[in-house]
């Protein structure tokens, strides 16, 4: 259907006139105190901020944030943790459900997988000692694989 055939049917929503005063309308009904709402537990935040403060939600509160390169890693990549938390906590989730999430991750965050499950393990050490030791074992071997990863590069340079 053609703009001039919804606008002779009646089935054009848009007010009557150029729209120059648009900008001023929104201004018009928005009160000075209002504040952003966090879409989890609806606290109000500081217009600025650009993540909920008392709760661990993902969504962003500001709408720039999506914008900002290092800010929006947690808005881009939240849904992993989001998947994460339903696999080893939550007990609801199906089987099933836990491993499409699973290959989820694996496809799209790889590094979740190869950081997070070993730091997972190391938090149900009930030792201290021994979760001590592995906590250092687990970031030595992470520098090491590290070491090895950019000598190859910059060998095969």
């Amino acid at each position: 259907m053609l703009d001039s055939d919804m606008t002779e049917q009646g089935h054009n929503n848009l007010p009557a006139g150029d729209g120059e005063g648009a900008g001023q309308l929104a201004d018009e009904f928005i009160p000075a105190e209002a504040r952003p709402l966090c879409l989890k537990c609806l606290k109000p935040c500081h217009p600025l901020q650009h993540y909920c403060d008392s709760c661990d939600s993902n969504d962003a509160i500001n709408p720039l944030t999506l914008y900002m390169p290092f800010l929006n890693i947690r808005f881009n990549y939240g849904m992993f943790c989001k998947m994460w938390r339903r696999i080893w906590y939550d007990k609801d989730t199906s089987i099933i459900r836990k491993v499409f999430f699973l290959l989820l991750i694996i496809y799209g965050a790889p590094i979740l997988l190869i950081v997070g499950l070993p730091l997972f393990f190391i938090g149900k050490i009930k030792e201290p000692q021994l979760r001590k030791t592995a906590t250092t074992a687990f970031y030595i071997l992470v520098v090491v694989l590290l070491i090895i990863f950019f000598t190859l590069y910059y060998l095969s340079l």
